[in-house]
């Protein structure tokens, strides 16, 4: 695709859908025609400092009005987006713009001076005032160009940045839109609580396209989240299964009829989390797959399909999460390359249309090989109706007495024993890794309801230990670190090894 018209479609958007509003932040609300016209002011701002297509343009903003036509801004300027969490501390905005090497940020005028002392063009949204006439004068942007630049959670060392072109980027809306249950339309919303530098984002602008709205928090907004769902203000909400464990928490014992898709991604749904959904909102959980590398949708388990999964499957190994979607292939591999079989555990590799086009690191760019697969790093197998059942991670593979073991199906076993918890491994000579299990603020009753829990597993995937902290650590991203969980149980506690390990205070 030789050019995107990120432009003209913005301005299709402002005179079919005009006055009608697209966001309220719950501050205020922003029309289509606002949208545009800052989105254009923005722009025309970047274009008179330079930026060529393709070139990295930061963005630090929390969820509220104005990331969203930054966003548009940023996006019909031709610049490669670069959203940058508003979790990231100093150091991490310090690295991401260094790694990439922005030359400018769109960001609050509170944070200008940081960003001005490493020698950034700071745009303050404060300073943007909307210019409906400039939305003219701005082309089609090359398709071959960086058009997002988003940054791995860094599990295994530092973030990476992968980037995605503007023709991946309009692919990967056009896929958004084809997998939705139920069309959006003038007078629909969706709920949005994540950052809008993710997720968040691939909903809203799908939405946009039809003239339909987005209610968006900043973070878990409980009061707001209760007045929206109870007066039935919204009909969609997208809730990876952290947010639907606070919903669900929350809100334990309500009933919300309004909602007819529950958007659910990121990470996979336990057994016991969908039962309290479906007790919440009925069957209308849509599950997809979706990374960084390959943003959603990678796969779709629609909602009846998901309910039957959960009602009458959710057994053998791994989560579902739905068949391929349009132009996506899926291939699980063995260790040697080889394909696997049919419900044999393998990493999955994936090829599509709206998949990155390669990586920066410090070394540089690396182009992905044209035609090339990505490699996961995700275990999962494929069933025999061609659904995806992910497994867990290729580098969180236990080897203890000699047995493989995925952490993720102890997780899943332990669900609703605490509000929230992970399976880490501590290295011993005698088993060559021992499992403990770690919950965060759990019940008095932790040790002995995951004893129970576990009891459906076999004996050697039992963990050996139930810790109990105050909070575990999670990344920008809202990501439980394994490593960072280990680390935190070491400073308190020691493995005894031998036959029958234990863990001891220090």
């Amino acid at each position: 695709m030789s050019t995107i018209p990120w432009a003209g479609e913005l301005a299709v958007k402002a005179q079919i859908f005009g006055d009608l509003v697209c966001v309220d932040d719950g501050a205020g609300e922003l029309s289509y025609r606002s949208l545009a016209a800052y989105a254009a002011a923005l722009a025309k701002q970047l274009l008179a400092a330079g930026i060529k297509p393709g070139e990295p343009v930061a963005t630090f903003l929390r969820n509220g009005i104005p990331a969203v036509w930054a966003s548009g801004g940023v996006r019909i300027a031709g610049a490669g987006e670069t959203p940058l969490n508003p979790a990231l501390t100093e150091d991490e905005r310090r690295y991401c713009v260094n790694l990439v090497g922005a030359r400018h940020v769109v960001t609050t005028s509170a944070h200008r001076p940081f960003f001005a002392d490493l020698g950034l063009n700071v745009i303050a949204v404060e300073d943007i005032a909307p210019d409906p006439a400039a939305l003219a004068s701005i082309g089609p942007v090359p398709g071959d160009a960086f058009g997002r630049i988003i940054f791995t959670s860094g599990t295994t060392g530092r973030p990476k940045a992968i980037v995605h072109t503007h023709a991946a980027r309009w692919i990967a809306n056009l896929l958004q839109r084809a997998t939705f249950p139920r069309t959006p339309a003038p007078g629909r919303r969706a709920l949005l609580m994540t950052p809008f530098t993710h997720g968040a984002a691939l909903i809203a602008f799908a939405y946009f396209d039809h003239g339909a709205a987005v209610e968006l928090c900043d973070g878990v907004d409980l009061p707001r989240v209760e007045r929206l769902l109870a007066g039935n203000a919204v009909d969609a909400v997208f809730a990876p299964p952290t947010v639907l464990a606070k919903l669900t928490a929350a809100f334990d014992g309500r009933r919300f009829d309004g909602i007819h898709t529950i958007f659910c991604g990121t990470s996979t749904l336990t057994p016991a989390l969908y039962a309290k959904a479906r007790a919440m909102f009925g069957p209308v959980v849509r599950i997809t797959y979706g990374k960084s590398e390959v943003v959603n949708p990678i796969t779709v388990l629609p909602p009846a399909a998901c309910d039957a999964y959960y009602s009458e499957e959710a057994a053998g190994e791994g989560a579902c999460v739905g068949w391929p979607a349009s132009g996506v292939e899926v291939e699980v591999r063995r260790d040697d390359g080889a394909p696997a079989e049919t419900d044999e555990i393998g990493e999955v590799h994936l090829r599509a249309r709206h998949m990155l086009a390669g990586h920066i690191d410090a070394d540089g760019f690396h182009p992905l090989p044209p035609g090339g697969f990505h490699a996961t790093g995700d275990l999962g197998r494929l069933d025999p109706h061609g659904r995806l059942h992910l497994a867990g991670r290729t580098g969180d593979v236990i080897k203890s007495g000699g047995y493989k073991i995925f952490p993720e199906e102890i997780e899943r076993a332990l669900a609703g024993c605490a509000p929230a918890l992970t399976v880490i491994t501590l290295p011993s000579e005698y088993w060559g890794e021992v499992i403990v299990a770690v919950a965060e603020a759990p019940a008095d009753t932790w040790d002995a309801d995951a004893r129970a829990a576990v009891a459906c597993l076999a004996r050697y995937k039992h963990p050996r230990a139930y810790v109990a902290v105050d909070t575990l650590p999670r990344n920008p991203q809202g990501k439980i670190g394994r490593a960072a969980v280990r680390a935190l149980v070491l400073q308190q506690w020691q493995l005894v090894d031998g036959p029958r390990p234990k863990l001891e205070r220090l």
